[in-house]
């Protein structure tokens, strides 16, 4: 996260209420920095609204939210607010507040995760390194340009992070390829790293316009000549056409990035496109997992 979309004290304070199960009106994030916010954890599944005469932001699940906000650095709340109450503190004190807890200001994460339910081994600095080893782990690669993987693996990007940590619940769905899964972060060392591998990439998200547009304009256009693709199951037009989520396909048609896009120029995903749009539908991933 930049330091110029770094969490606000209001919001973080926003958050400490809806973590306490407080249902909080939407129109107390109407400035505009605390919208953006708001539409970042909305979008990630971290929050939701819900409508009682008077329309309010709650969080659904705790543990995703705070999961959420490992993942950006931020692994104590309150002591991330405290920190941010500190403004007057001096530049060397924040430095030694920062260095000594996990509330840190700016970008904390300079790298992405892998994880892999199979006995994948990579090298970092030439150590062989078995993923597989320990369950429950993610690898977080600090430093890409050591990073080595076999040639046979197949890389899989996953925007989710509740899909990439229940991704066991999924191996079905990847029994043709090798599968090592890539949770990306806000930096480009995921595409650093793809860019400098010969494997193929492929692309799990959601089935709508939004994840597509994301597919396209956070990979596959930045990757070029690699071998990408959108994983698209078998049964999709069927998995759609059965869907009775036609919210958000109403809401994406105003998606920037959908806008930006020129779908049709794009040979892979185009039949999927045109199925969503036929339909009007939309499905989320998650309707593919299966229980354990």
């Amino acid at each position: 996260m930049t330091n110029e979309n770094k969490l606000t004290i209001v919001f973080c304070r926003l958050l400490k209420r809806l973590i306490q199960q407080e249902k909080i009106p939407s129109k107390v994030f109407s400035s505009s920095i605390n919208k953006k916010q708001l539409d970042l954890f909305i979008e990630e599944g971290c929050l939701s609204f819900t409508t009682q005469r008077t329309k309010y932001v709650i969080c659904p699940n705790t543990e995703k939210l705070l999961l959420f906000l490992s993942t950006i650095g931020i692994d104590d709340l309150d002591a991330y607010i405290e920190f941010l109450e500190t403004e007057e503190t001096t530049r060397s004190e924040a430095t030694k507040i920062a260095s000594n807890s996990k509330a840190k200001k700016g970008r904390v994460f300079n790298g992405f995760f892998l994880k892999s339910y199979l006995p994948i081994t990579i090298k970092i600095n030439s150590e062989a390194i078995n993923l597989n080893e320990i369950k429950g782990i993610w690898a977080y690669i600090e430093n890409q340009k050591t990073l080595e993987i076999d040639k046979d693996i197949t890389i899989v990007g996953i925007e989710n992070t509740e899909t990439f940590t229940l991704i066991e619940r999924y191996k079905h769905l990847f029994k043709d390829i090798k599968p090592l899964f890539l949770l990306r972060y806000n930096n480009n060392a995921y595409i650093d790293w793809l860019q400098r591998i010969p494997n193929d990439y492929v692309h799990f998200g959601d089935f709508d316009l939004s994840a597509i547009a994301i597919y396209i304009t956070e990979f596959k256009n930045k990757l070029r000549d690699k071998n990408c693709k959108f994983f698209i199951p078998n049964n999709i037009e069927t998995l759609i056409s059965k869907s009775n989520n036609r919210k958000d396909y109403l809401n994406q048609l105003n998606d920037n990035k959908v806008k930006s896009v020129s779908f049709e120029e794009h040979k892979e995903i185009i039949n999927l496109v045109n199925t969503i749009k036929s339909n009007k539908r939309t499905i989320e991933q998650e309707i593919l997992m299966k229980l354990i």
